[in-house]
């Protein structure tokens, strides 16, 4: 079993709490466990997010982009 993975924001304005859960989803790129919001005052919420390795078997294929030699990666 693969160890969970958390990211916290504090303070976070109600407006903005989309924005900031997709941020955190999308710096993480693995699979969501958990997402808890929590107010704290006035319209402010902490936010965590918890993540789980995928396993090998489902990580999308990383495909060869024609457009970027192996010279540029350094694989030459």
């Amino acid at each position: 079993m693969t160890k969970a993975k958390s990211t916290r924001a504090s303070e976070v304005p109600l407006y903005v709490i989309p924005s900031v859960i997709a941020r955190m989803i999308r710096e993480r790129g693995r699979k969501v466990y958990r997402i808890s919001v929590v107010r704290t005052h006035h319209h402010h919420y902490n936010i965590s997010v918890r993540t789980r390795s995928i396993p090998k078997e489902l990580r999308p294929i990383r495909r060869h982009d024609p457009n970027v030699s192996e010279e540029k990666e350094g694989l030459a």
